[in-house]
């Protein structure tokens, strides 16, 4: 079928054709990652900070090393957890000139659960490694210029995502002067000390077209409460605050999620429904235009069930939404 994404590139237009073809299944791929990593597992040990100790530990300090400086990204974070444990842990690294990301890998290692890989232009916190907070991180996706960029789950481990080049290249970029955070969840759920290295690698490109990645989760959403043997049905919206084309939406919640909607509220179009909280397939825009304005609202609602003895809240359970985005100030992308 006819692609909708006929938009013509930044540099010498007339040398590029409409695009012909429909969007890949790398952004399907790659929000459904994104979306897996949003959130801590639903049950988790106690958090600890003592490390097992033995020749691991020495292992993952001499092969679990990040570097910056040839045609990829290598973020590395290495760690050795005690029985029964967990730990969050942050590469930070700052940019000292503008980067474009063609293709993602990510390698959770023996301990990892997730990873994410955020910018912030903003950031006061010294490059280096170091103990950090995921849900002070995810508070802050949604103030200007601090996305996500990428996300490795134990679903995606080891999965490589090219994003496609033709007629232009579409990835991801980041500004100079950036710094870059490469953030992972490290569990151990074994009976025995167990190290471990988290990887993420990103091959430099020259894109023309650069996508966003959103999350729609709202701070109204902090207070969600699924009762005991009891269901809910929640519904929230949030400002689109800029002219966007979207690429690609999808969900996420957790065992006891029976339906999620995302639509733009002002006129009820539904840009992702499903009624599974396992592995859901996104919704890929190749072959429809769909547009958010700036003074538009989106819209989740989802509903759950809760068949447990004790209350769900926010975030054991959570109705977040996904998206890809093209802004309009691409030319000819609206």
């Amino acid at each position: 079928s006819q692609s909708a994404w006929g938009f013509r590139g930044k540099v010498a237009p007339s040398s590029f054709r409409p695009w012909s073809v429909p969007m890949p299944t790398y952004f399907l791929s790659l929000l459904a990652i994104a979306l897996v990593a949003c959130s801590a597992p639903s049950t988790a040990p106690e958090s600890s900070s003592d490390a097992g100790q033995g020749a691991d530990a020495d292992l993952v300090a001499s092969e679990c090393q990040a570097d910056f400086s040839s045609e990829s990204l290598h973020f590395a974070l290495g760690t050795q957890l005690a029985a029964g444990s967990e730990s969050t842990m942050c590469l930070r690294w700052t940019a000292e000139e503008s980067i474009d990301l063609v293709s993602i890998v990510g390698d959770l290692g023996a301990t990892g659960h997730h990873s994410l890989l955020v910018v912030d232009p903003d950031s006061t916190e010294p490059d280096g490694i170091g103990p950090c907070s995921e849900p002070e991180l995810m508070d802050r996706v949604g103030e200007p210029g601090f996305v996500m960029l990428a996300g490795v789950s134990y679903e995606s481990s080891g999965q490589r995502y090219d994003f496609p080049s033709a007629p232009v290249q579409i990835g991801l970029h980041v500004d100079a002067g950036a710094q870059l955070i490469f953030e992972t969840h490290f569990l151990n759920s074994a009976d025995a000390p167990l190290a471990g290295c988290s990887n993420m690698e990103l091959d430099r490109g020259a894109v023309v077209a650069a996508l966003q990645f959103r999350t729609v989760v709202t701070e109204e959403q902090y207070g969600l409460v699924v009762p005991a043997q009891g269901s809910a049905e929640v519904s929230y919206q949030e400002p689109v605050g800029a002219d966007y084309r979207v690429a690609a939406a999808s969900s996420h919640m957790h065992e006891g999620g029976t339906h999620f909607r995302m639509s733009v509220a002002d006129t009820d179009t539904t840009l992702h429904e499903t009624n599974t909280w396992a592995e859901p397939t996104p919704s890929l825009f190749d072959t429809q235009s769909v547009i958010l304005r700036a003074d538009q609202e989106l819209r989740i609602e989802c509903s759950f069930v809760n068949e447990s003895a004790s209350e769900q809240r926010f975030p054991e359970q959570m109705c977040v939404g996904g998206l890809y985005l093209l802004s309009c100030a691409f030319p000819g992308a609206c």
